[in-house]
């Protein structure tokens, strides 16, 4: 099987994708990623046997090469490029990532004659609308970034798709009912992949968590204001009760940074905060295995209600206790694994509770030894990819006995 995945970003680098790709490679199938190109790369590159990237032309100056690019519905030259690769890879079958390039990966499938089937990692109106409530709309972002008009684009376009793959059973469940089930729906979830090997990476800031003596607790990700992370610099005075040297690690990079040193420093707790910014992904196995408790206090949002990080898999693939906020998804798995605790999403008081029932080692331990024990029975990329894998051979064989008759 040929596939061609349009990805709205540049590539590389994206764990899903790479996920989805190297998964079809491993099978047999031959693999295009179409993929933004801001940076000026190279248009064709080879990343690994059965995988290449294709990006979209550079232009002859940025304010051209960021028109042609920007991954609009309507845009021209991303249903061009799509259109074109189909044709000169022969692909059976248009992947594409997210909302904001379906519709121009349709009108490539009718032009080609392709089945086009949708990877729905997010539920993209409401992260949108979850932006806009948080820090309000940009004055371009009500003609692009429009939570109003992407919920009505959503609603038309996808009864229109040949297939949908959903980041969890919520959002498996809100698609049928856009689609009136008239669409098939697979749950392909961001659960690791078992068959890796990585090599610990430990650099300065592993160490540094390594050396420290009290109670740690850890967040990996992108630190902006849907993440809750004010909640839990605001739970540090009552951690500091449960344990004076207790250490929060809050490993990432985003618009909340300056604001959380600015809180600690407020509430006097600066030197039970620990704000290393970016670390290379490579580090970041170190970084879990060294901490006690791993944290995702995600505010409940529609879209966190119906996403699953990659990282509350991670932390259980590695055996540890997990806190999590009440989003459905995140709740039910904790709840469903015995793996750690719930709280209540704005309630650092809550988040200091969950934290006291979990300071003695036997019972991390035993919380994280059933993580890991869910990871390896149940939430692990082999199983999601055989999902993948026989979804697409359906897709196909069904598009192609449906236009064999007409």
């Amino acid at each position: 099987m040929q596939v061609c995945y349009v990805f709205q970003d540049e590539y590389p680098w994206d764990i899903r994708v790479e996920k989805f790709t190297s998964s079809l490679a491993d099978a047999g199938h031959q693999v295009v990623i179409l993929s933004r190109n801001r940076a000026g790369k190279p248009r064709q590159e080879n990343l690994r046997p059965g995988v290449e990237v294709h990006r979209l032309p550079i232009g002859w100056t940025r304010i051209d090469r960021d028109l042609m690019n920007f991954p609009a519905f309507f845009s021209p030259w991303w249903i061009r490029a799509i259109a074109r690769t189909v044709r000169q890879q022969n692909s059976d079958v248009i992947m594409v990532r997210d909302l904001p390039l379906t519709a121009a990966a349709v009108w490539a499938g009718r032009t080609t004659g392709r089945p086009v089937v949708l990877d729905m990692a997010e539920n993209y109106p409401a992260m949108i609308q979850a932006t806009w409530d948080l820090f309000g709309p940009q004055p371009w972002d009500y003609l692009l970034r429009n939570p109003s008009w992407l919920r009505r684009l959503e609603r038309w376009i996808l009864p229109k798709l040949d297939g949908i793959f959903a980041v969890s059973e919520p959002s498996r469940l809100r698609v049928i009912g856009l689609t009136n089930g008239g669409v098939p729906a697979w749950t392909v979830e961001n659960t690791p992949r078992l068959d890796l090997v990585y090599e610990p990476v430990r650099g300065e800031v592993t160490e540094q968590i390594a050396r420290h003596q009290g109670l740690k607790l850890l967040y990996v990700g992108n630190m902006d204001g849907k993440r809750g992370l004010d909640i839990v610099v605001r739970a540090l005075p009552g951690l500091r009760e449960i344990d004076p040297d207790v250490l929060v690690i809050l490993v990432g990079k985003g618009v909340m940074e300056p604001q959380l040193r600015k809180l600690a420093a407020e509430l006097g707790v600066e030197r039970n905060l620990l704000l290393p910014g970016w670390v290379d992904q490579k580090e970041v196995p170190s970084l879990i295995g060294e901490a006690d408790i791993c944290l995702i206090p995600h505010l409940l949002t529609e879209h966190t209600d119906t996403t699953i990080p990659n990282k509350i898999y991670d932390y259980m693939a590695q055996g540890k206790a997990v806190l999590v906020t009440q989003c459905r998804t995140l709740r039910q798995i904790v709840e469903g694994a015995r793996c750690g605790r719930v709280y209540h999403d704005t309630d650092p008081s809550q988040l200091v509770q969950a934290v006291r029932g979990l300071t003695d080692a036997n019972t991390r331990e035993a919380l994280g030894a059933a993580g890991r024990r869910a990871v390896t029975e149940r939430f692990h990329w082999e199983r999601d990819a055989a999902t993948m894998l026989a979804a697409l051979a359906t897709v196909t064989d069904t598009f192609n006995v449906r236009h064999a008759r007409s």
